[in-house]
């Protein structure tokens, strides 16, 4: 099956799920939410070889899955469930196909003693504290995995309204403990995954604001007759297509090169921002409505710009990078990327 006919197949699923005119509200708890129906579908596993345990299928059906979420607003951690498995495969650890996982976003100083046992904090996990297992890598660079509940949990939540929990883990026998993807990685990937969802809200987002800017009337015809108007829709077009075509791009690389995905992840921070001021520019205040969809995909849109590292800091990485290349446009062009300035 082609990663066109995965998105096609699963297109009915995902409109009956997610409504894509639905009002989507704030997250709850991961049993609240429709988790079941995607695990059932083994949607957690994409990307996984089934000798491992997964459900098979390549990165690039899983960027696509990912599009998908993001257009939907889907309210279940696709990016960091999928990540978690991909980490406990890399390490050849066991997957618990019917177990939730998460992954922490934030910084860890995770500490496997010479016990055995984990002591450290993981800030900013997705669902936190309704998942089952939580997958990180730890100071030295191991893939551990642990039950969210032995640890103790700081509720929060990220600008969108979704679970963001920190936990705590002090002398914590862990579900097991090895060798695998770094810490590096692990972002590296999961950044490429958040691109692709932001790319589906931010196509979620252009259609949005193309329908209300034919719909909605004033001075006897749809503002989007005006020229104004048009500009916005216009330029939500624009950072839609792009971002799209940066997730279609990292689809389909052999491996992830951090110098491509950090370019991208820059990019698709920067068109998320411009594109929340054009769509709320062409709503008006109706934009702002909590009930109306809007609100939710661009409070996503802004908690996912900062995600896997601040644009400065990556911006600042990749002009590192740039002022030791011998050639701008090679290290653009070429099919041998330069090494990430660290």
């Amino acid at each position: 099956m082609s990663t066109s006919d995965l998105t096609a197949a699963l297109a009915d699923f995902f409109s009956a799920t997610w409504p894509p005119d639905a009002a989507a509200g704030e997250c709850g708890p991961l049993s609240e939410s429709p988790w079941n129906s995607f695990r059932g579908l083994d949607l957690h596993l994409v990307g996984i070889d089934e000798a491992a345990g997964g459900s098979g299928g390549t990165f690039a059906d899983l960027m696509a899955l990912a599009e998908l979420a993001g257009y939907h607003a889907v309210d279940v951690p696709v990016v960091e469930a999928t990540t978690a498995a991909w980490l406990l495969e890399r390490a050849g650890l066991p997957i618990d196909g019917a177990a939730s996982h998460s992954i922490p976003i934030g910084p860890t100083n995770l500490v496997v003693g010479d016990d055995g046992t984990v002591s450290g904090t993981l800030i900013d996990v997705p669902w936190g504290a309704s998942v089952d297992l939580v997958v990180a890598v730890d100071d030295d660079g191991q893939t551990v995995l642990v039950a969210s509940s032995d640890a103790t949990t700081r509720p929060g939540v990220d600008l969108a309204g979704q679970p963001r929990d920190t936990l705590v883990l002090e002398d914590v026998r862990p579900r097991g403990v090895a060798t695998g993807a770094s810490a590096e990685q692990l972002r590296h990937r999961a950044a490429a995954l958040r691109i692709a969802q932001t790319a589906g809200a931010l196509q979620a987002t252009a259609d949005l604001t193309r329908r209300y800017a034919g719909e909605r009337v004033q001075f006897g015809r749809p503002i989007g007759a005006f020229q104004a108007v048009q500009a916005h829709v216009v330029l939500l077009e624009q950072m839609a297509v792009m971002t799209t075509g940066l997730a279609d791009r990292l689809a389909i690389e052999p491996e992830l090169h951090p110098f491509d995905v950090v370019a991208a992840q820059v990019v698709s921070a920067e068109n998320a921002v411009e594109a929340c001021r054009a769509a709320h520019q062409a709503h008006g205040a109706i934009g702002m409505t909590r009930e109306y969809r809007l609100h939710t995909l661009t409070r996503r849109l802004h908690t996912w710009s900062g995600d896997f590292g601040e644009t400065i800091d990556l911006s600042a990485r990749l002009g590192a990078t740039a002022s030791q290349a011998p050639s701008f446009a090679q290290m653009i062009l070429d099919d041998t990327r330069p090494e990430l300035a660290s």
